[in-house]
């Protein structure tokens, strides 16, 4: 759908209008203060004029149809006016009320009545439960909240299912400069997804933030998020719902499952999302859009006016990821020559060395000449600086601009403190599209991920597809045994060990012989997915006569555990590192596929990466890179090692996600990792005849890796 007609419309009727209730009046003085020129036409019986308006006894009487109707009615009076709105040739609504707190289940009926008239009638509602929205183009703002003259106009679009949320970046001081912003409460017609790609086409929009609690629609979801990706428009999101606090309060605060946190994170950051940890950062993201800087890089310098800031924003630095590069021998003598004590370093801090107006310009010329991507000058700034400190800050900022501007490379201002700083600083930086941030750790931390973010637009992320593998091995459903499943995965590229199944201990012995000792030996049971838990696995077999003992013991603890086993005897791989990795089928973004370092160490270390659907090479090293494992593989006593194995595990599992729906889940647990090759030696394949509405549970190991892993993913 358009959503032109509705955010950027030619005329707003306001049904409830009144000159007595702020609700009542704001939206006409909201829209005639940010100077609309459209129609406003107030809607009220009782009143004849409102607000130096001709009033209108009912949408019937208007002299043609609006383009949006905002509805200020109770609960019960709601549905009335919007279908006698459609009958009037209104396409788009605004309906602040019928919150369920308010309204109990009153709420929920309207918000379906409305959907299914939107699905019948093709019309646009922003709404139900929220503060309408506010457009800085035209002007309009059917919104119920007031809109402060700081407001700026600009190029960030806002869509946010908190009222109070857009509140926060209305009231904040102008930070960030805005487009459009929308308060999208309940969705009761219109979703996220299409907010998304209204600002994706919209010519007056560059980036976008969004806070998110629930998906109605996540799939729209992300194909918006791509088509803002595709567009070059960045996008920056809040998701929050991590805890059982905050899902349950989602519930009951806007009716929408969060879903599983820790794939909505992978999925928002597949699509080319930034994630925000919190409203701050949210809003430090939105003033680096707000002035323009949508691409970046990370190698920074900085020049700050004090030793201990210096060090203190070298250790963030280092925590977030943003690169501090050494200054070059050229830039140290350069500096040395004129003052011959000065000891020069990234941070850089020539407080004291000479008069300020002398070092300053010196030091910001001499970083900027310097191979890098941001230049930085960090220096406390707030509204009550002394005067000689707000000069000093404006002082500075002039030479920011100018040695940015000969450069090119991205001026950054940074208050390491987190009050605001003074109008005329911040109006400074605006003209001269200098993101002025507050709070070292939210301006270095929002940085870093936009220049991770810069790194991963364009970079091929979209896997390969064929057509699908027949797996002849899914048969029925249920957990499939070990055999079968190696199997399956190994259709899809995963190496596996040489194996065979043996009835008895003569015909493992005669298998043992075939494929070469030392072996494992394992008894493979229905229904049995942890054989080491029952003692059914022995490994490290030399011989005839220890596979022989092996597998009287195994038959002997299975009559204990009263399951009847056969065996499965199998090569006995060597490696250096044991890497967990699967997949389980989220009911709200699919196939979430995981991998993070496996055997003992997987509790210890508590690192995984998760992705959605197909997965190509060059993601799959990524998620290896997100985790512990890829540091391992790197760094390793003798050399690195080969990564090619796991890397075939990671794109075959979202591969056979994909091109199987009745496979709920695979688990490979561990993959062995080794210089020669790289094997997967036990695997769990889990198969149903339809999907259940509920796929989160699963093998005891992945679960607990999606569980540990919830704000390490979403800070990501």
């Amino acid at each position: 759908m358009d959503l032109t007609p509705i955010l950027r419309p030619r005329s707003i009727a306001i049904v409830g209008a009144s000159p007595r209730s702020f609700v009542g009046r704001v939206a006409l003085e909201n829209s005639r203060a940010l100077g609309y020129q459209g129609h406003l036409y107030p809607i009220n019986p009782k009143y004849a004029e409102i607000g130096g308006l001709r009033a209108a006894a009912s949408l019937s009487d208007l002299p043609e149809p609006p383009d949006v109707v905002l509805v200020q009615l109770g609960t019960e009076r709601i549905l009335d006016a919007v279908r006698e709105g459609v009958a009037v040739g209104a396409r788009s609504f605004v309906i602040p009320g019928a919150g369920y707190t308010d309204s109990g289940p009153a709420a929920l009926e309207l918000a379906d009545e409305l959907r299914s008239l939107a699905s019948e009638r093709g019309i646009a509602v922003v709404g139900t439960n929220c503060m309408g929205y506010v457009d800085l183009v035209t002007g309009a703002a059917p919104y119920i909240g007031t809109v402060p003259m700081h407001v700026r106009r600009g190029r960030v679009g806002v869509v946010a299912q908190s009222g109070a949320i857009v509140e926060a970046f209305v009231n904040n001081g102008g930070r960030v400069p805005l487009s459009t912003i929308v308060s999208c409460g309940s969705e009761a017609g219109t979703g996220l997804a299409e907010y998304l790609a209204f600002f994706a086409a919209d010519e007056r929009t560059d980036a976008v933030l969004a806070f998110v609690e629930g998906f109605g629609d996540p799939a729209g979801f992300l194909a918006a998020a791509r088509s803002l990706a595709d567009a070059g428009k960045p996008l920056a999101v809040c998701k929050v719902g991590r805890s059982s606090a905050a899902q349950a309060g989602i519930v009951a605060h806007s009716g929408k499952l969060a879903g599983n946190a820790r794939v909505a994170a992978a999925a928002l950051r597949q699509a080319g999302a930034i994630l925000c940890a919190d409203l701050d950062e949210l809003t430090t993201v939105g003033e680096i859009f707000g002035a323009g800087r949508t691409k970046m890089g990370r190698r920074a310098h900085i020049v700050t006016n004090s030793g201990g800031e210096a060090n203190l924003l070298s250790d963030l630095a280092e925590d977030v990821g943003i690169e501090l590069p050494p200054l070059s021998e050229a830039g140290r003598s350069g500096l040395a020559a004129t003052w011959p004590n000065f000891q020069a370093r990234n941070p850089m801090d020539p407080w004291g060395t000479d008069d300020y107006r002398s070092i300053y310009p010196r030091a910001l010329e001499t970083l900027a000449d310097e191979p890098g991507d941001l230049l930085v000058v960090s220096l406390d700034q707030q509204t009550t600086c002394g005067s000689y400190e707000l000069q000093l800050g404006r002082d500075l900022a002039a030479y920011l601009a100018a040695e940015a501007s000969r450069t090119r490379k991205t001026p950054v201002f940074l208050s390491p403190s987190s009050q605001d700083p003074s109008p005329e600083l911040l109006n400074y930086c605006l003209a001269e599209r200098i993101p002025l941030l507050r709070g070292a750790w939210t301006a270095l931390d929002a940085l870093a991920k936009v220049a991770r973010r810069t790194e991963w637009a364009g970079d091929g992320r979209v896997a390969p597809t064929g057509p699908p593998i027949d797996l002849p091995e899914l048969h029925a459903a249920g957990a499939l045994d070990e055999d079968a499943s190696l199997t399956i995965v190994e259709r899809y590229g995963i190496p596996t060990p040489r194996r065979a199944r043996a009835a008895d201990a003569d015909a493992a012995v005669e298998a043992a012989e075939r494929i070469g000792y030392p072996v494992v030996l394992k008894g493979v049971a229905d229904g049995v997915s942890h054989k080491t838990e029952l003692g059914l696995v022995r490994v490290g077999l030399g011989a005839a006569d220890e596979v022989r003992e092996a597998a009287a013991s195994i038959t002997g603890n299975a009559a204990r555990a009263n399951v009847s086993v056969t065996f499965l005897v199998a090569e006995h791989v060597r490696a250096e590192l044991e890497v967990i990795a699967g997949f389980r089928r989220d009911d709200q973004f699919g196939v979430a596929v995981l991998v993070g370092i496996g055997g003992i160490w997987a509790e210890h270390f508590d690192e995984v990466a998760i992705r959605i659907g197909r997965i190509g090479p060059a993601e799959a090293r990524r998620m290896l890179d997100d985790t512990i494992v890829g540091r391992m593989l790197r760094t390793a006593r003798g050399g690195a090692i080969p990564d090619d194995g796991i890397v075939a595990a990671i794109v075959g599992l979202g591969a056979l996600g994909e091109d199987h729906p009745e496979i709920v889940e695979a688990d490979l647990n561990p993959i062995l990792v080794g210089r020669e090759r790289t094997v997967a030696v036990d695997a769990l394949v889990i198969r149903v005849d339809a999907p259940p509405a509920d796929m989160g549970a699963g093998s005891p190991a992945i679960e607990r890796a999606f569980e540990r892993t919830a704000r390490k993913v979403m800070n990501g």
